[in-house]
């Protein structure tokens, strides 16, 4: 299937439905395409196995993919791009400091596209090492350090030079550093090797295809904007699945308490890690299920566990409510249908307001449990909402 531009202008005009904040609901990544901030390389093959007429549609999906962006080199929520290209070698045709405004670009990556290389060789190593060193002088002198990295690989083929040389371990090193890898398979000539080979080298859940219907948009929302979602350090990342590398990602960040507190004390800690920062919420079984297994893999404590959250009784308003933000409004509970109360639970809500997950015996799953805010004294969990395209973060 050819890459329809016109098409990918529809597609791209209808992005992902980002959930609220104040809703009991977790909010996922934000995908605002003009507020995305990134520093992007885009590598392309140009060797004679993409052609002249490969090329031109591989500059009219990247044209697309970045056409809402704020390419400039100003400072905040901004995107920098460079472009590299390679055959038998790779050759850096533009840095990061080269493009001032999103027009510029866009008419360049076609004339790009205009100057295939005579090479018959396509050896991704080289346009991976080329845009690591490109990524890596981007960042002299500190310069936009809060920024995420990705490389946008279009590959007409997956050839390794040999150990020496190998693009996996390369990609792998890549990845290790916080970069982001997206690859698109540029297959014309049905060669199931090019999807298998690209997929290794990229981050998980990032592999596409030109045959791929929506391609501009799953590199924009499953792509971009998951690399632009990220949690500050020493802050882990919540996702759909606890230790799956592809899980995708939402715009919410935990961190444990490392010392015990009474529920109070543990509340104000939280806040004061980070203004945004607040006791963690568990609207469903998915987030109850991460937060549990986060805290069996980070507090380094045997079970059972048990744990504060961000669940209390409101007396004015005369029911439970869920911790936010400072100067936000709880969340009720009844807003939700989930509850996983452990047996006999809530206790007298007036003598007991504050509640902990808590696992009552060793092979149980943990479940709610109430007692006093000032008296019981244990870990916590707290939360904070994620760097992405609604939340820009000067320091990381």
């Amino acid at each position: 299937m050819r890459i329809s531009l016109l098409n990918s202008i529809f597609l791209v005009c209808f992005g992902s439905l980002h959930l609220a904040y104040g809703q009991n609901i977790d909010p996922e990544c934000a995908c605002n395409l003009g507020n995305l901030w990134l520093d992007v390389v885009v590598v392309i093959d140009n060797s004679q196995g993409m052609g002249h007429n490969g090329l031109n549609e591989v500059a009219a999906d990247i044209a697309t993919v970045f056409a809402q962006s704020n390419i400039t080199q100003v400072l905040g929520q901004t995107t920098r791009v460079g472009i590299v290209t390679y055959g038998g070698s790779a050759v850096v045709k533009y840095n990061l400091t080269a493009f001032h405004d999103t027009n510029t670009f866009i008419s360049t990556i076609f004339d790009v596209a205009d100057k295939p290389t005579t090479d018959t060789a396509s050896y991704i190593y080289t346009g991976l090492a080329a845009a690591q060193t490109v990524l890596h002088d981007g960042r002299a002198n500190g310069r936009r350090d809060n920024v995420r990295q990705a490389i946008v690989v279009y590959a007409s083929d997956y050839k390794s030079q040999g150990q020496d040389k190998d693009p996996v371990q390369l990609a792998q090193q890549i990845k290790e550093d916080g970069i982001g890898i997206i690859t698109v398979a540029f297959d014309q000539f049905g060669s199931e090797g090019v999807l298998a080979g690209l997929a290794k080298l990229a981050t998980p859940g990032m592999a596409f295809t030109n045959k791929d219907t929506d391609l501009v948009g799953e590199i924009q929302r499953n792509g971009l904007c998951q690399i632009n979602c990220f949690c500050p350090t020493a802050w882990t990342q919540y996702t759909s699945q606890f230790g799956l590398a592809s899980a995708r990602r939402f715009a919410l960040c935990l961190k444990l308490g490392d010392i015990d507190a009474m529920w109070t004390a543990a509340k104000i800690a939280c806040q004061h890690l980070d203004n945004s920062a607040y006791l963690v919420s568990e609207f469903d079984e998915a987030k109850h299920n991460f937060t549990y297994q986060f805290f069996k893999n980070e507090s380094g404590i045997p079970g059972p566990y048990i744990y504060h959250i961000g669940l209390s009784w409101d007396v004015s308003s005369q029911q439970w409510m869920w911790e936010q933000y400072v100067n936000q409004a709880k969340i009720p509970l009844s807003g939700s249908s989930y509850a996983p109360w452990n047996p006999g639970e809530p206790t007298s809500p007036s003598v007991y307001p504050c509640v902990v997950n808590q696992q009552l015996a060793p092979d149980t799953n943990p479940g709610w449990s109430t007692g006093n805010c000032y008296t019981v004294s244990e870990r916590y969990a707290c939360q904070l909402g994620a760097c992405d395209t609604d939340h820009y973060c000067k320091s990381v």
